[in-house]
């Protein structure tokens, strides 16, 4: 009976035992702190956890991080530290930092962790909120469009602007505000336009009507944009960003005989050609090649002739010597420039050559003489007859 008794009182101390183990080895975690407060999308967020042993018995732990969106892992962050000894009845903070991803929305996330202690397996989850909000609004020319362009000098055009709240918070009171300078102008539209709202991630469309001066010169132009607008706190923002838009026109370009030097329509003579700008953009690196034909032989030591610049409203003149093989020769020629932003252009012509020797103009000059007396001759003989007939009625 009495070994039986003391059987009974072992095993109740053995229970005693374990059940002080279970229950004074218990460690809670909890969230102390994060900063900064509220967390902001694109960057790191610290956070700050308490981890309490309510036991008896000191014991260590170990904080796992269980990535889910908008929170992952910043470089150099590991996925599970080791917090270390936490004593019986004490507390001990350990820092933990996280990034939130910079598409996130406005508003509180759950944020995930698992603890686990060394007298144990089974890992504890541990989650709570945390608030992300953007601290700047961010409005962006998302893409823009100018039609025609090139703009002619002179010439109208549309000019289509999207913007953009890539935020992720609402903007109002939105002005646009564009600049010309003194080369260009509005047309009906004004210079500047306002939007009402526009929420996060959407987008709103302005077009300004604006045309060129008659005297802009052709070259590549920067348009600053004046952007004011606030957030939902009402903070107030101004930027100023930029388009550009080119002006240019098609290059005019006219080729001439301009005069011709023989002495008979058989033998080698001069033939000056002028290339003429009649557009309103200069030219670059002009070249005219005289390209060989059955019509005449060409006895210059080029075919080619530089001439260089060529400015608009302009003209310069160049010579070939040939000898013609035909009656009525053409001239096949070719002219290769640049405009101003370097585009290559290529232009052919057939010029009918006109020869007109000494001879000729000898043969036309002695028949003045002729043409003179014949005048004289005719408006002597209308004088007599009227005089005449108004002697007869008398």
């Amino acid at each position: 009976m009495k070994k039986l008794a003391l059987l009974l009182l072992l095993s109740l101390l053995l229970v005693s035992a374990t059940h002080s183990l279970v229950v004074f080895t218990e460690v809670k975690a909890n969230i102390l702190k994060y900063e900064p407060t509220p967390a902001e999308q694109g960057r790191t967020v610290d956070i700050w956890l308490q981890f309490q042993n309510a036991g008896r018995v000191a014991d260590t732990v170990t904080l796992r991080f269980d990535p889910e969106y908008p929170f992952s892992l910043p470089p150099g962050q590991p996925q599970e530290i080791d917090v270390g000894f936490v004593a019986s009845t004490e507390d001990k903070v350990e820092k933990f930092t996280v990034l939130v991803d910079p598409e996130a929305r406005n508003g509180d996330h759950t944020i995930k962790f698992l603890y686990k202690t060394s007298a144990g397996e089974q890992w504890t989850y541990l989650e709570a909120k945390i608030a992300v909000q953007t601290q700047n609004a961010v409005l962006i020319i998302d893409d823009y469009k100018i039609d025609p362009t090139p703009i002619k000098p002179g010439q109208t055009a549309e000019v289509t602007l999207t913007l953009k709240n890539a935020g992720v918070i609402g903007i109002k009171n939105v002005d646009v505000s564009l600049d010309l300078g003194d080369s260009f102008s509005t047309i009906g539209t004004g210079t500047k336009r306002r939007l009402p709202n526009i929420p996060a991630g959407e987008t709103e469309t302005i077009i300004f009507q604006i045309a060129s001066d008659t005297s802009t010169q052709v070259k590549l132009y920067k348009l600053p944009l004046k952007l004011s607008y606030q957030d939902e706190k009402n903070k107030q923002y101004n930027e100023t960003v930029q388009i550009s838009t080119l002006i240019n026109a098609e290059p005019e370009v006219s080729l001439i005989v301009d005069s011709t030097d023989f002495e008979n329509k058989q033998k080698p003579g001069t033939v000056s050609l002028k290339v003429i700008n009649k557009g309103i953009v200069d030219l670059k690196y002009v070249d005219i090649r005289l390209i060989k034909t059955e019509d005449y032989e060409i006895l210059t030591p080029s075919n080619e002739a530089y001439v260089g610049n060529l400015d608009n409203d302009d003209f310069e003149t160049v010579d070939f010597i040939l000898k013609p093989l035909v009656k009525e020769p053409k001239l096949k020629l070719e002219i290769t420039f640049k405009d101003p932003y370097n585009v290559d252009f290529t232009q052919q012509y057939d010029l009918p050559l006109r020869i007109i020797t000494d001879n000729d103009l000898e043969s036309r000059g002695s028949l003045l003489p002729v043409i003179i007396v014949l005048l004289i001759i005719i408006a002597g003989g209308i004088y007599w007859w009227k005089k005449k007939k108004t002697n007869k009625r008398r």
